[in-house]
């Protein structure tokens, strides 16, 4: 970049700052500064592209000149290059020819930080944009996405009083309920999140992330809450009526329609059950030897459990833990001959480990994230009172036994013992996904798990 250009972005920044931190000290834009009219004909699509493709979507000319300044051909240069991707020569035209006061300057400067440097780094501009043209509708959208990208302290309340004002100004429009419902959803305000994906599908039922997200949040209330359980239901089977699921009890974020799919499955399917049941009495003994330093088994990062989930990984996250490995070798000898397990474990998409639970913990009704996969448990150390359900159907673990369920259905467990259940958790690939399928190219329509 010429030391011209860069001096005069590093004084834009300052100027970016001010106008945000103005913006940003302000209450919620009221109706009067925000044309409710300017705004709902706003395109608030969060892409980078689409966004950067026609920016001047309200009647609004902001101050005494238009944006371009003297060079009328920027109105079409600017969006050609960012659709090439050639952002900095973008941000180089706006520094020197554009008027840099407009709003939709600022607007186009924020576009290009955020391709340039992460979205996160556009907030400022984005601010400075709004406070210069208020009725600029696409960059409410927008500057929800940075500040969800950058999360300083309160960055999401900022984020949801944006969403707000956009989707109160465009009360027709589906996408901007939506948005509310994913800063509501990062806030954990969960109820609050389900109302806004359910307001979501009241004017686009087919819309997959609102389904998603909104299950995924009616999950989190307490199982006992009947209400939230009635309308985890309904927006299930508004899932299965738009045709993205076939079963409201199967619900994950992704969905390969052609596999089999039922909740329980023969494990006499999988020729490596019966060699898992064969080595039980080693697996066992490594398990209980691990068992005598508690520290080493960790809480998973889900937050499904009421009561205590600890787990020891061997295999995950597309890495060998060598050193949990080493302190059982027979487990992990064993089960490095099932490749249909170590192969998703080293894609990303699952996990070997040893899971244990607490007497009185509920892992409560939830589904995981695909059905590309099938889970084992075999039982170690099984107390009276352990239960598993998959589907509408309850079974009991068996010391030296396996179970094979699809955990793309709702399952959940309860423990009513009186000492630590122990399994040796296994995830491994459906058995009708061909090698060159078994990838993890999860589009998971902005599923995030907590």
């Amino acid at each position: 970049m010429p030391a011209s250009t860069s001096t005069t972005l590093s004084s834009q920044r300052g100027d970016w700052r001010r106008r945000a931190r103005a913006a940003r000290a302000g209450a919620e834009p009221a109706a009067a500064t925000t044309p409710a009219a300017a705004l709902a004909a706003a395109d608030v699509a969060p892409t980078v592209p689409a966004c950067a493709a026609s920016p001047l979507c309200v009647h609004e000319r902001g101050p005494s000149r238009e944006w371009w300044g003297d060079d009328r051909s920027l109105e079409a240069r600017l969006p050609q290059l960012l659709k090439e991707g050639r952002a900095e020569v973008a941000r180089t035209l706006l520094l020197s020819k554009a008027e840099p006061a407009h709003g939709v300057t600022l607007f186009y400067l924020g576009v290009c930080a955020g391709i340039l440097e992460g979205e996160a780094a556009a907030v400022d501009p984005y601010e400075a944009s709004i406070a210069a043209m208020p009725g600029l509708g696409i960059a409410y959208g927008n500057l929800v996405r940075a500040y969800l990208a950058r999360q300083r302290t309160g960055d999401l309340e900022r984020a949801l009083v944006l969403a707000k004002t956009l989707a109160s100004s465009q009360p027709e429009a589906a996408e901007p309920q939506y948005v509310v419902g994913v800063v509501l959803m990062q806030l954990r305000r969960f109820s609050d999140a389900a109302g806004a994906y359910e307001a979501t599908l009241r004017l686009d039922a087919a819309h997959h992330g609102a389904h998603v997200n909104g299950v995924h949040c009616l999950q989190q209330l307490p199982p006992d809450d009947e209400v939230a359980r009635r309308r985890l239901e309904a927006v299930a089977r508004g899932g299965v009526a738009a045709g993205l699921w076939a079963n409201w009890m199967q619900r994950p974020p992704h969905l390969v329609k052609r596999l089999t799919s039922r909740p329980w499955w023969d494990k006499g399917e999988f020729a490596w059950c019966a060699l898992l049941e064969e080595q039980y009495p080693q697996i066992r003994d490594e398990v209980l030897r691990l068992r005598r330093k508690p520290a080493s088994f960790t809480p998973p990062s889900l937050g499904f459990a009421l009561g205590e989930w600890r787990e020891y990984p061997l295999f995950g996250n597309g890495q060998k833990y060598a050193e949990n490995c080493a302190r059982c070798p027979v487990t992990a000898g064993t089960m490095e001959r099932v490749s249909a397990a170590i192969g998703l474990a080293m894609a990303g998409g699952g996990e070997t480990l040893f899971s244990t639970l607490r007497p009185g913990t509920h892992l409560r009704p939830h589904c995981g994230s695909t059905n590309t996969r099938l889970t084992a448990h075999l039982g170690i150390v099984i107390p009276p009172g352990c239960s598993i359900r998959a589907g509408n159907e309850w079974r009991e673990w068996r010391e030296g036994e396996v179970l094979v369920f699809d955990d793309s259905w709702e399952h959940e467990v309860r423990h009513r013992g009186g000492e630590d259940r122990v399994v040796l958790l296994i995830n491994f690939w459906h058995p009708e996904l061909a090698e060159h399928e078994r990838r993890i190219e999860l589009d998971t329509w902005g599923y995030q798990p907590i």
